[in-house]
């Protein structure tokens, strides 16, 4: 048996930042991990001012730059009409507004750059190729056993393995409330004039994105309406039929990618029933899986690890403590984020009135398209630099009325524990 201080199980995202943010606050972390370094799945990462500027302490922001791809506007469009519903300035706006820009990053780039600071820090160790098969609470230490016979005595255990955690089942996950969605990935053409577009529809949610260096990453979701369609009559047949009925522009930006790609559940899901127990926590989806609507999974992780390395420098090393104000601190907007995204995959899938409803609010003037994206609420003064630790990933479902002349986020404006971004990732 080994004994080790912290143990992380999962080093995607969630996992190598947790190490790294603890390693940083002096901790000793090891990590277990299923997946080789290489491996990695398509898509990317949405980066908001907030996360960046959590990265930035790793000293990571500014190696992601030269990777990521900055979009200059964003335009959400009718999947079956092509008409534009919404528009949001990007690039120079949101630099000038909250003092970092809004980035995509490729998953492959970001996981490489964290597993190389893993590697290159000493309080940092991972072993690739093992999961966790059993995880005990003993109340004053937590006996962990992986699938290669391995076992582990640890003083704490953060689960960062995604929605099938055996942490999160230990802290009451919460259970499924929607039925899936699908969602496939692939490379396709990038979008014009760097805008990152959006199309939505009663049964499909389509995006289309850039990649630094050329080339265009696409994403689709499917209702899970089509579900029995897909068992009897094949991925490919089913989305080409529901491409059919969509505008010329959404058929080029899929084209054959995205079918070839293979398919992925999401659900939308009840939040844990506490967020720490004894010396046993979880950051990211194991904390709170996401709908892929919005692609706030990546940003929220880094949060939810920069604040768990917080509280243990809070806490001066003490565990419970530390793991306590962690839990308090991120479980209401880790709540609120997933409900968000909930009632934004809703909207975008709306049909009828709902439908006509929504299309009249996201296409008033009154609603500032681009705080709603990037980060409402708790934002700082156009111009100037974030302030304060309050910023999350911005609503992109709620409106944020312009009160004032220079379309600040007035006093009505929602929290700042929305979506992320406006695409799947």
């Amino acid at each position: 048996m080994v004994a080790v201080p912290l143990l992380v199980l999962g080093a995607r995202f969630a996992g190598l930042a947790t190490a790294l943010f603890l390693a940083h606050q002096g901790f000793p972390v090891h990590v277990l991990d299923r997946d080789r370094p290489e491996d990695v799945d398509r898509g990317l990462a949405v980066l908001t001012p907030a996360t960046l500027r959590e990265l930035a302490a790793l000293g990571l922001a500014d190696t992601l730059a030269p990777h990521a791809w900055e979009p200059r506007r964003l335009a959400h469009a009718d999947a079956e009409s092509g008409a534009v519903l919404r528009v949001a300035d990007l690039g120079p706006v949101v630099r000038a507004r909250y003092g970092r820009p809004y980035l995509l990053a490729p998953h492959a780039v970001l996981r490489a750059q964290l597993v190389a600071a893993c590697e290159a820090d000493e309080m940092v160790t991972v072993t690739y190729g093992r999961c966790a098969t059993g995880v005990e609470d003993l109340g004053d230490a937590v006996l962990v056993g992986d699938d290669q016979g391995g076992s582990y005595r640890a003083e704490a255990v953060i689960g960062a393995d995604g929605p099938g955690s055996r942490v999160r089942a230990l802290l009451g996950g919460g259970h499924a409330l929607s039925s899936p969605y699908l969602v496939h990935r692939g490379a396709g053409p990038a979008p014009p004039d760097d805008v990152l577009r959006l199309w939505s529809s009663p049964t499909l949610h389509v995006t289309q994105a850039a990649v630094r260096g050329g080339g265009g990453e696409v994403s689709m979701t499917v209702r899970v309406d089509a579900l029995d369609d897909m068992h009897r009559d094949g991925v490919a047949g089913v989305v080409g039929r529901l491409l059919a009925g969509t505008a010329p522009e959404v058929r080029d930006a899929v084209g054959e990618a995205v079918v070839r790609a293979p398919s992925r559940v999401h659900r939308h899901h009840a939040p844990l029933e506490r967020g720490a127990r004894h010396r046993l926590t979880v950051v990211g989806g194991a904390a709170q899986p996401m709908l892929p609507h919005t692609a706030q999974a990546v940003a929220l992780e880094i949060l939810d690890a920069a604040t768990l390395g917080r509280a243990f420098d809070h806490a001066d090393g003490r565990i419970v403590p530390a793991l306590e104000e962690y839990a308090d601190v991120r479980a209401q907007p880790r709540a609120a984020v997933a409900r968000r995204a909930h009632e934004f995959a809703s909207l975008c899938h709306a049909d009828g009135l709902v439908r006509r409803m929504r299309d009249r609010l996201w296409r008033t003037t009154s609603v500032d398209a681009t705080a709603a994206i990037v980060d409402a609420g708790r934002g700082p003064s156009p111009g100037g630099p974030p302030t304060g630790d309050g910023h999350r990933p911005g609503a992109l479902i709620q409106p944020v009325v312009r009160s004032r002349p220079d379309h600040a986020p007035g006093p009505h404006a929602p929290g700042p524990e929305g979506p992320a971004g406006p695409i799947a990732g």
